[in-house]
């Protein structure tokens, strides 16, 4: 069992993608092995943050009893924060001292407002002992320094460029850094008190300027602090053609204007490890579908998560579904609706199926291998006896037998055919229930504000319904305001 707490803080179901502004993307993430102790409580994205807390804190505040210890203290005896021991006796205070003392980490997956509004507006009116730290892809944290923390939208809160200190950088390295971690937990970087991360980036969609559209500005030379460090020729690699059909030349990339070159907004998916048990979730910021992305980079997450899943590590996938299938796809602007949440599933679905044709050759060829062994010690033992055999005439036993071993993803069957559980399968609608197990909570639903049902409700029947066809084996939750969810 996952040792953690993930609460909700935005409105309404799917918690939120707004339009309202105080139903925007935020969570809190803990290991209850940390028994609430200072800095141990993560804040992955902060639209809203502090108004969240404290309502939720009026809703559950009078269930509190003395605490023996220390009179001046009380424990929550329900709600999310059970067990909280807390100082003061009104919600505003108490929500102040939680910010203050209990979240110590704010990891954003990309610098959109609905993403940042609240820890940007908390920050400095809720000073501690310590800067927070704002982790993040460099990208993510470049866009901090350079729209927001830059004196003009905000004061600079950072403690880089002679600012005010309440804030430090957090670099995170895609794919996790090959120098932290060891074993299961390599490549992970601990973040807060009993919490690790693993990231990697996600396309969040284009531009909606009127140009000639290109790929993700992460991949782009250090030409400007807003971009970031990789190659150019990676950026060019990842996106080829303009949405015109026409085919990028590597002049396009050279152009002098970077604002020209950059269009797809880059976002982030979170491997969140429980490092008392080895358990895991993750957590996609915004992410479109690789299938009409200028820069699909879902699929290294699914091969990332496929492992997890098959060894019962992960236990649940917070992921965007923003509108129904109502919604066309040229007015998705870089979100999600149910048939491209299944779609993409399914990519995960033929992900886990690559990973367990993996290890059945793997085992294959270690059995062969045995045996191998096995009768090279009785040849060698033969030889013995017998006296060397003439390898002319083939006299005797021989030294070595093969043994033709089906190829990668490819199960031989009693008549001599051969099925391949491969991506294929999955495309086909034969889920097969490989995701059984695992929670898909399906987060930053827009409300549409009108009469008609809510829209959680709305986009979640629509996934039962994909389910009843595709087979995945998932279980869809569809989260609301302050719900404490345990994996």
């Amino acid at each position: 069992m996952w040792h953690g707490l993930l609460l909700p803080l935005a409105n309404g179901h799917g918690c939120g993608g707004g339009p309202r502004e105080d139903n925007t993307t935020a969570f809190l993430v803990r290991s209850t092995a940390t028994k609430w102790a200072k800095g141990s409580l993560l804040a992955v994205d902060a639209g809203t943050h502090l108004a969240a807390i404290t309502r939720i804190l009026e809703k559950h505040l009078p269930g509190k009893t003395p605490d023996d210890a220390d009179e001046h203290l009380f424990t929550l005896t329900e709600g999310p924060f059970k067990g909280l021991k807390i100082p003061n006796s009104s919600a505003s205070a108490n929500a102040g001292y939680i910010v203050r003392t209990i979240v110590d980490t704010y990891l954003i997956t990309h610098p959109h407002l609905d993403h940042i509004s609240g820890f940007v507006i908390n920050t400095a009116s809720l000073p501690g002992t310590r800067p927070k730290r704002l982790a993040g892809l460099p990208s993510t944290i470049n866009a901090f320094k350079e729209h927001i923390f830059n004196n003009v939208i905000w004061p600079n809160l950072s403690d880089e460029n002679n600012g005010a200190g309440l804030v430090t950088y957090m670099r995170l390295v895609e794919g996790g850094s090959p120098a932290m971690g060891d074993g299961e937990g390599k490549g992970y970087m601990e973040i807060c008190d009993g919490l690790s991360v693993k990231t990697w980036s996600v396309s969040h969609g284009h531009c909606i300027e009127k140009h000639t559209h290109r790929g993700s500005g992460a991949g782009l030379p250090e030409v400007s602090p807003r971009l970031g460090t990789a190659s150019l020729s990676s950026q060019m690699d990842r996106s080829s053609r303009s949405t015109s059909g026409r085919i990028l030349s590597p002049a396009d990339g050279l152009r002098t204007d970077p604002l020209d070159q950059i269009c797809v907004y880059d976002s982030s998916a979170y491997f969140i490890r429980d490092i008392a048990s080895g358990r895991e979730i993750l957590m996609f910021g915004d992410v479109e579908p690789d299938s009409i992305s200028l820069s699909p980079r879902n699929k290294q997450v699914w091969s990332e998560a496929a492992p997890k899943i098959v060894a019962g590590q992960l236990g649940a996938i917070f992921i965007e579904c923003s509108y129904d299938d109502s919604r066309s796809e040229d007015t998705l602007f870089g979100h999600l609706a149910p048939r491209y949440l299944i779609e993409e599933l399914k990519s995960l679905v033929a992900q886990v199926h690559a990973y367990n044709g993996r290890n059945k050759e793997k085992k294959k060829r270690k059995r062969v291998s045995e045996r191998h062994e096995i009768r090279q010690r009785s040849t060698r033992t033969s030889l013995s006896k017998d006296g060397p055999i003439s390898p002319l005439t083939g006299n005797g036993r021989r030294s070595f037998e093969f043994e033709v071993t089906p190829a990668d993803g490819i199960e031989a069957q009693s008549d001599g055919a051969a099925s391949s559980p491969t991506p294929e399968l999955a495309m086909r609608g034969q889920g097969e229930l490989l995701l059984k197990g695992v929670k898909v909570v399906v987060i930053h639903t827009k409300d549409k504000l009108d009469d008609g049902p809510a829209i959680g409700d709305v986009i979640l029947q629509e996934l039962l319904d994909w389910e009843i066809e595709e087979q995945l084996g998932c279980e869809f939750v569809v989260p609301k305001f302050g719900d404490a969810l345990y994996f």
